[in-house]
């Protein structure tokens, strides 16, 4: 049996008859068996490396016009008593490539509230209790769904991803604003949730003032990274510590064994080598994370000369 004959039948695109034939041959053929046996493992794996990717780009449109995010936007500045006009808005979102014909990118949503001064916070593995905690605080929320499991319809291969303006949650519902009737819809829980879940349970957040700034980057602790890429970590670090110190002495900075703001000094203007190993590591954890956000978001990282 050819290794092409394994793939096709693990893929399912092989007769019944060559099915057969495949599974008499297991028990002359340990490796097979063997493959087989760990193969639902695998496809578990596969899923729950998909799981973990951030559809970052993917498009909130599931409403006629492709407009869902615009619309909860408009509404809170609306709500905020901003004077806005709603087509030279949309003209504006559209030249910065925020509103698309197809929909808008989710890590735009938020950018009018940006572009009109408000502090926007967009968090991706938010819970509930985050969700329950910005409303109670008076903050603006918009979260992202996949409204195919709110209307309870059959799941297609992509979920249609929606922009809503969550209102309230409260006794295990959680209630969002139909922008067209103006009325609340109230959700059950479990149905949000999973409904919540094809976004990474995504919510943007908006306010007047910063309201208890609290920085909560995207979490990547369980990403691995392969030793290429680890190795090139410590590229990157040198790179970015470079980077930091040219912006510095373009400034006027220069070397001092002490920082003095007053005079420009820094002790760590020196090259990479010369850092202490504290600063060294500071780099290095950027640099990781930086990678293993990269892998989060679904891309790829591939050496020319590697395959």
């Amino acid at each position: 049996m050819s290794d092409e004959d394994l793939a096709a039948f693990l893929d399912g695109n092989v007769s019944g008859e060559e099915a057969s034939h495949i599974l008499s041959s297991l028990s002359d053929n340990p490796e097979v068996a063997e493959i087989l046996a760990l193969s639902p493992e695998i496809d578990s794996a596969v899923a729950d490396e998909k799981n973990r990717l951030l559809p970052m780009w993917a498009l909130a449109a599931a409403n006629p016009q492709n407009l869902c995010s615009f619309e909860c936007e408009t509404f809170i500045l609306r709500h905020l008593d901003y004077d806005i006009d709603h087509w030279s808005l949309l003209e504006e979102a559209k030249a910065n490539n925020w509103v698309r014909e197809e929909g808008t990118p989710l890590h735009h949503v938020g950018r009018l509230l940006e572009l009109k001064g408000l502090y926007v916070v967009r968090k991706y593995d938010a819970t509930i209790r985050d969700l329950e905690k910005a409303v109670d605080s008076g903050r603006q929320v918009i979260a992202v769904i996949d409204r195919n499991v709110i209307d309870n319809v059959p799941a297609p291969d992509a979920p249609s991803y929606h922009a809503i303006y969550v209102t309230r949650v409260e006794n295990g519902n959680v209630e969002y604003l139909n922008l067209d009737t103006l009325m609340d819809t109230p959700v059950d829980n479990d149905v949000f949730m999973k409904a919540w879940k094809a976004s990474g349970n995504y919510m943007v957040t908006a306010s007047p003032t910063a309201n208890g700034y609290n920085p909560q980057p995207i979490n990547v602790e369980d990403i691995t990274l392969d030793a290429d890429l680890e190795e090139l970590t410590e590229a990157i670090a040198e790179n970015a510590h470079d980077i930091w110190a040219r912006a510095r002495m373009d400034e006027g900075w220069t070397y001092g064994p002490v920082r003095n703001d007053s005079l420009k000094q820094h002790p760590d203007l020196v090259p990479y080598s010369q850092l202490p190993d504290s600063e060294k590591e500071y780099d290095r954890i950027m640099a990781m994370n930086t990678l293993r956000l990269v892998r989060r978001l679904g891309y790829t990282i591939h050496h020319p000369t590697k395959y």
